[in-house]
């Protein structure tokens, strides 16, 4: 995966926001995943699919965090949901 890479969530996974905080669970594997405000923000983002840069500069006027941070922690958390086959990347 790298900044220009494109990531689309997978149609399978149901959610539940509670709050400010999102439960997706996956049928697949049938394994729950939470994520809090941000994590949220981007499960969101994803909907219509995205680059990894897009999900940054979004991130970036909406939360105040620097641009290396922003970019090494969507890419963890990106790296995560496509280990556990929840978003696509091409």
């Amino acid at each position: 995966m790298h900044m220009q890479s494109q990531i689309r969530r997978r149609d399978d996974p149901l959610t539940s926001h509670l709050g400010d905080d999102l439960v997706i669970f996956s049928a697949r594997n049938g394994r729950y995943y939470g994520t809090e405000e941000v994590g949220t923000f981007i499960w969101s983002f994803l909907e219509g699919g995205t680059s990894v840069l897009e999900v940054c500069e979004a991130l970036r006027q909406v939360f105040d965090v620097d641009r290396p941070t922003c970019e090494r922690d969507v890419m963890t958390f990106l790296e995560q949901l496509e280990q556990e086959g929840l978003i696509t990347v091409q």
